[in-house]
């Protein structure tokens, strides 16, 4: 990633590898800030599940860093997809969790108390920004023929 930006024949192909470049970097630091974050929240000391992410931003750690520097090797390609797409489907069902977690505790159906259950205890907004870099990298793989 960092070399075809850096030989990018054209401005715009410069432009399109910079901001693929710019939105690999964010998924590294997401990798290394969303654990601290966590472990500040006291993230780590619930259940197996609650460390789930902790143990997902080590392998998206390694492989973002690994595609960054060779994206054209096949190995180093397909285990970056395969390891976005386990940290993006885990995250989303981490999102499951927060919400039925928090719907349980709100009484009542509807556009209130979904919020409230958006807004609970176990916050749904974290597990979407996993989500989120799980995506990002994903996005990232493309590439326009």
């Amino acid at each position: 990633m960092i070399s075809a930006f850096r030989y990018a024949a054209y401005p715009s192909q410069k432009i399109l590898e910079g901001v693929r470049l710019g939105f690999l970097r964010f998924n590294c630091v997401g990798f290394l800030i969303y654990p601290i974050e966590l472990t500040i929240l006291g993230h780590w000391s619930q259940t197996f599940g609650s460390k789930i992410p902790y143990l997902a931003s080590v392998p998206g750690f390694i492989v973002t860093v690994l595609f960054l520097n060779n994206r054209k090797n096949p190995i180093v390609y397909r285990s970056f997809v395969v390891v976005m797409i386990v940290i993006a489907l885990t995250s989303f069902l981490g999102l499951g969790f927060h919400f039925v977690y928090n719907e349980d505790s709100q009484v009542g159906l509807g556009f209130i108390s979904t919020a409230k259950a958006l807004e609970g205890a176990a916050p749904t907004m974290a597990a979407l920004a996993f989500t989120h870099i799980g995506l990002t990298g994903l996005i990232c793989c493309y590439r326009a023929r």
